[in-house]
């Protein structure tokens, strides 16, 4: 996860730090936490150059200025040196002891992941030193069409293994039954019993027929062997010569050479780097769809039918917690009422077992964060009057008994892709 600082530097799409004092202010808001992210980069990219990465959890707070960064052992005086040159900008950089790293705590949770029932939906939270093992009740897991994992036999098992592993670290780990369930926001036929949408619900947000100017935002469709499954196109760019479209692996139902079209019914490209970026050691819930090489790819996000916003850089890292964003999809639309939160891997149940991939939540000070059909839209940063950064796609939700929208979404950074997949790139509007 960590190597993305490495790859997005040598692309030069790094934000450089602007000697912004935080401040409470809303007009402010987003230039501070601009900053910020451009410090947590600087502090990630020198972390992942090291043999043994020793990041951990981190939580801001862009209104006080402040940044708390997990470490694992003693802070090295290159990385102090870098929190001590924010504190001249204004920013307030604190590191809080831990025993374990994000990455060695993110190797216990996949060791977890591979070891449960293949045919149930379930989540592992990764917070500072421990991990949260969710399994949905019965009850929840029903409603969303996934099967129940008991509490009981190999999966005890599973845990007492992962608890070892864990006491290693000098971390823990806890399960628990939960009332939600992690389910992929991609549009497809409901299952008997599912909650219909409100009425008040926006079915027509984003760009609708654009075929060959693209652009992040547009809602779009993938042919599965069912039919054709509703989505939300997230970023442009482009991998050699070829224009793509960042969006959600599942979107594609996890397979490259699936037909994407808009919802006027026009192709616009082909699923691809789903086997790359979802099949993998530490699988990612990204994919692209690779457009004709004549088509023309724009630096810009669809927050309506007309209205866009540039983008103008890419987060390299994960965006911590406490930290707000933006999003933009085909139900949803556009709105910043979203809120960074802690890391995840989440396993989506699928009809060929489940799907588990390594994502963050974010919540909703609103209605819903997502809702169905959502999938692989844009997440971005506040935007300033340049633009905004781009930071991920929309991926799931955390639904309750209700299927169609949740206030806890999950979503995919665009952090891994860059890592993942050397020499693709994001399009970025130039700064003024």
């Amino acid at each position: 996860m960590l190597l993305s600082a490495i790859s997005v530097f040598a692309f030069g799409s790094a934000v450089a730090l602007a000697p912004v004092a935080p401040t409470a202010a809303a007009d402010d808001l987003a230039e501070v936490q601009e900053a910020h992210f451009a410090v947590i980069d600087q502090i990630a990219q020198w972390d992942a150059l090291t043999p043994h990465p020793r990041l951990g959890a981190i939580e801001g707070d862009p209104v006080a200025g402040t940044i708390a960064i997990g470490w694992a052992g003693a802070v090295p005086t290159e990385v102090q040196e870098i929190a001590d040159a924010a504190g001249d900008q204004g920013i307030d950089v604190t590191f809080v002891p831990q025993r374990s790293s994000e990455q060695e705590m993110l190797d216990i949770a996949y060791g977890i992941a591979a070891s449960m029932p293949s045919d149930g939906a379930f989540a592992i939270a990764l917070n500072a030193d421990e991990l949260a093992v969710e399994v949905p009740t019965e009850q929840v897991a029903e409603s969303v069409g996934t099967e129940h994992i008991p509490l009981e036999g190999e999966v005890l098992d599973v845990i007492s293994a992962a608890e070892q592993a864990a006491e290693g670290l000098g971390a823990t780990v806890t399960v628990e039954e939960t009332d939600s369930a992690p389910v992929n926001t991609a549009q497809t036929q409901l299952h008997a019993g599912a909650a219909p949408l409100t009425a008040a619900a926006n079915l027509h947000a984003g760009r609708s027929n654009d075929t060959s100017v693209l652009s992040g935002g547009m809602r779009v469709q993938t042919q599965w062997s069912s039919g054709w499954v509703n989505c939300t196109s997230g970023f442009t760019g482009v991998y050699g010569h070829r224009p793509l479209i960042i969006t959600a692996a599942h979107c594609s139902d996890y397979a490259d050479g699936r037909a994407v079209r808009n919802v006027n019914g026009t192709r616009i490209g082909t699923s691809d780097l789903v086997r790359e970026l979802n099949d993998g050691a530490r699988p990612y819930d990204l994919g692209v769809i690779a457009a004709s090489y004549d088509a023309r790819t724009l630096p810009r996000i669809y927050t309506g039918e007309t209205s866009t916003v540039n983008i103008v850089g890419t987060q390299t890292t994960w965006p911590p917690s406490g930290y707000r964003l933006c999003s933009s999809g085909q139900v949803t639309g556009w709105k910043c009422d979203l809120t960074a939160g802690e890391a995840y891997v989440t396993c989506y149940g699928t009809s060929r077992g489940s799907e588990c991939m390594h994502v963050q939540i974010v919540r909703s000070s609103g209605t819903s964060a997502f809702c169905l059909g959502d999938s692989g839209g844009p997440v971005v940063s506040l935007p300033t009057a340049q633009g905004a950064i781009a930071v991920g796609v929309v991926s799931g939700i955390k639904s309750k008994i209700s299927v169609r929208c949740s206030r806890e979404g999950l979503i995919a950074p665009v952090s891994q892709l860059l890592s993942t997949v050397h020499g693709l790139q994001l399009h970025h509007a130039p700064r003024p």
